[in-house]
């Protein structure tokens, strides 16, 4: 099964969209870290909780050593934070992909072979998987570049491309 690696910004944003249980229905082994749940809200981590106790997302305790190793990768790009580099950590530990909408660290780990994938992808699994109809990501990928997430800065001709091919798939069904 193919491990993904969530950084913070992913899960606050598909937790304000109430999007968690569909996210979780995909067919990957999820993984995070402790210092990244550190970044959640109480309410964010409340909505997690139950994707934690059923095993749908697996949260790494950093030991001492992976501490240590964590900030040295920081001393290479201080524009990351401790958190950031601990999500890099494990996906290069993990040999995993890297969900985040961070663009230094989306940057930094692509120059380091980390393969990387962020919000369009989520929503284009979404879909492949028939979790979502074109309709719902359509509604749900607007809700979030307009209302949940303005800055997020998403390519506009990306999500464009992908309303059009997602309401063109609903009128072929």
């Amino acid at each position: 099964m193919k491990i993904v690696i969530n950084d913070a910004n992913i899960l606050i944003d598909l937790a304000e969209l109430g999007m968690l249980s569909d996210f979780f229905q995909l067919t990957f082994e999820f993984r995070t870290t402790n210092l990244i749940l550190d970044e959640l809200f109480d309410e964010q981590y409340a909505e997690l909780i139950p994707f934690i106790e059923s095993g749908n997302i697996i949260v790494d305790e950093i030991s001492i050593d992976e501490l240590a190793e964590i900030v040295a990768i920081r001393a290479k790009k201080p524009t990351l934070s401790e958190q950031d580099c601990s999500a890099f950590h494990q996906a290069r530990k993990y040999n995993a992909s890297l969900i985040t909408s961070d663009n230094s660290l989306r940057k930094f780990a692509r120059q380091h072979g980390v393969v990387v994938h962020g919000h369009l992808w989520v929503f284009d699994c979404l879909v492949a998987s028939n979790i979502f109809s074109g309709t719902k990501a359509t509604q749900k990928l607007s809700e979030l570049t307009q209302k949940i997430n303005p800055r997020l800065g998403l390519p506009e001709h990306e999500c464009q491309m992908r309303f059009n091919i997602w309401s063109r798939n609903q009128k072929n069904k």
